[in-house]
């Protein structure tokens, strides 16, 4: 079943209620699947906005009564206690119908034991759609009672595609152009949403941080968010972590974003043993704080394989957490933060298929991204400057590579150019790749 110009009505109709999401197609077009659906991501990027969103759609446009909508937030100590046994979770729902039903579950993960509710559910009571909601991923890695039966759709933070539909509508036909038509290019256009980027690069894509209306209000925000995530988050999964200890490594990798993970450093610097760093890393990443870049290789005596590099969810976090609000186009600190916007970009356009990661040799030859689909390499190189020439890093990958594509994002250049059989796509740095 398509949706897509159902979508746009409904969108369009509560505009008043909530702005755009793109991904709000991708929920609709899964309606109609047998699959439990869960929208998985950090705290506060809009997942129970989409709920309710969803929940308006299927009263008004589907017209499904609002009895066959079922709505729990186990935030909530009530909404958790019924989800905690199945025959109080039985005793609730009409288990005999044979009429399409939804089910709701904001914050899924607070049940332990949630995972074999839901799959009797699932299994033996098909005329129920269960929609989900989660912040936290390493659930879905421990609990094996939902394999095969669910289908994760990914809520990030806004795109930029999405900050400029918010935020600055009058750039909106340019962008969409650049998509259609790179042809259409020119530097003009280009640095005409270059600011628009540096916006977006400074202060994130969190939607209640977007529509802030002062700087002042923007950073009180992001400093909310944190200490949000570091009592909610933390204390729930993970009580031996001093909250503390996390935030003091949360900071250190956000002024290391990009580079490299040293774990014997990073333990140094925070003042803690390897298994405790270790633990705290890992629940930074488990909780959707952190992208961690595996290395691409294929020659493990020439290449890195195991080092990984750290960006942050969002560049208003780590902008936040590194007290650096003031980015200058074409300095250090901005090509820092525009490589972690950019990588913070290509997850959120991501197939499931799509493979992340960043190539290095042991002689320090590297290029910043290297996507994998389909088995094979595009390397994507980030220069906060004008890029006037193929970058050496990225000629030396494709001689021992051979991609059939490669990317230079940059301030401004925008041309086509063919080395070693490759063709390289000198683009904007919000160019969606």
């Amino acid at each position: 079943m398509c949706y897509n110009k159902k979508v746009i009505t409904i969108l369009m109709h509560y505009t008043h209620m909530v702005k755009k999401r793109t991904i709000f197609t991708t929920i609709l077009e899964q309606l109609s699947s047998p699959d439990i659906l869960l929208l998985n991501g950090p705290r506060q990027v809009g997942k129970t906005t989409l709920l309710k969103l969803l929940k308006e759609y299927l009263v008004n446009q589907l017209h499904v009564p609002e009895t066959h909508i079922h709505w729990f937030d186990l935030d909530r100590v009530e909404d958790l206690s019924i989800w905690s046994n199945q025959a109080t979770v039985f005793a609730l729902l009409p288990i005999k119908t044979t009429e399409r039903h939804y089910i709701f579950i904001d914050e899924f993960q607070q049940s332990k034991n949630i995972g074999s509710i839901v799959k009797v559910l699932h299994d033996h009571h098909p005329q129920f759609k269960i929609i989900l909601t989660g912040s936290a991923s390493w659930y879905l890695n421990i609990d094996e009672s939902m394999a095969g039966r669910k289908r994760v759709i990914p809520i990030w933070p806004l795109s930029f595609e999405e900050f400029l539909q918010w935020q600055h509508p009058e750039l909106v036909s340019y962008y969409s152009l650049a998509k259609q038509n790179s042809s259409a290019l020119t530097e003009t256009l280009c640095l005409a949403v270059n600011t628009a980027f540096i916006e977006f690069s400074t202060y994130g894509g969190y939607p209640a941080v977007v529509e802030s209306k002062t700087a002042k209000e923007k950073t009180e925000r992001l400093s909310e968010l944190i200490n949000s995530y570091l009592l909610k988050d933390i204390q729930h999964w993970n009580y031996a972590a001093n909250t503390l200890q996390v935030k003091n490594v949360f900071t250190l990798l956000a002024h290391q974003t990009g580079t490299e993970l040293s774990i014997p450093t990073l333990a140094t610097n925070a003042g803690l043993g390897r298994t405790a760093l270790l633990n705290r890393v890992e629940l930074l990443q488990q909780t959707f704080m952190l992208h961690v870049l595996k290395p691409y290789f294929t020659n493990r005596t020439k290449e890195i394989v195991k080092q990984p590099k750290v960006y942050l969810v969002d560049t208003g976090l780590r902008n936040s957490l590194a007290q650096q609000f003031t980015l200058q186009p074409l300095t250090p600190l901005f090509g820092l933060v525009a490589e972690n916007t950019v990588v913070s970009e290509l997850f959120k356009q991501a197939t499931i298929t799509d493979s992340i990661q960043y190539w290095r040799t042991k002689q320090q030859q590297e290029v910043d991204v290297v996507i994998v689909r389909s088995g094979k390499p595009m390397p994507i190189e980030v220069k906060s400057g004008i890029a006037r020439d193929i970058p050496t890093n990225l000629k030396h990958f494709i001689r021992l590579h051979a991609p059939e594509r490669a990317y230079v994002l940059n301030w401004s250049t925008i041309r086509d150019e063919e080395y070693e059989g490759c063709e390289i796509l000198f683009r904007p740095l919000w160019f969606p790749v």
